[in-house]
């Protein structure tokens, strides 16, 4: 029988020593040379599905903090009306109200969930608002009221004069 054969790593088209020197082939100095450019070369390329995905991540991070900023501006403009509160944000807006005795105080959801408007004194009950809709109320005195369904939403009006 023969010697048995031995696996080499030599890239295609270089010469390999394949005399018996004790530990097998051996490659000649310039396939070893080229053998590493070839290494260096294939480790330097990053994948194109790794490059798109990192490339989508950062799109996606971009538009969230755009859509964050843009929804919090949406909630900071003062009404459009006199004595109107805006209910946006998880906040209402003003938070303090100015308004002359006997006017009509209309509170408008313009958030993505319900509210409801309540004050002990006087007794305020307006129930559920959905988005879109509103609720109207005449002010015969000063109050404090708030939100009950979600904790620290709370506002004021206040008699002018």
């Amino acid at each position: 029988m023969g010697e048995p054969r031995q696996r080499c790593h030599a890239p295609p088209g270089h010469v390999v020593d394949t005399r018996a020197h004790g530990s097998g082939p051996r490659l000649s100095s310039a396939a070893v040379a080229e053998a590493g450019r070839h290494e260096a070369a294939v480790e330097k390329r990053a994948s194109p599905g790794g490059v798109l995905a990192v490339l989508l991540f950062a799109g996606l991070a971009v538009a969230a903090v755009v859509t964050i900023v843009y929804r919090q501006n949406q909630g900071t403009s003062a009404p459009a009306k006199a004595n109107t509160v805006v209910m946006a944000q998880i906040a209402f807006n003003p938070k303090t109200l100015t308004a002359a005795k006997g006017s009509e105080v209309t509170f408008e959801n313009k958030d993505v969930t319900v509210h409801n408007v309540t004050a002990d004194d006087p007794k305020v009950a307006s129930g559920t608002i959905a988005p879109g809709k509103s609720f109207r109320l005449v002010v015969q005195q000063s109050f404090d009221y708030r939100c009950t369904i979600h904790p620290g939403m709370d506002a004021k009006v206040v008699l002018a004069g």
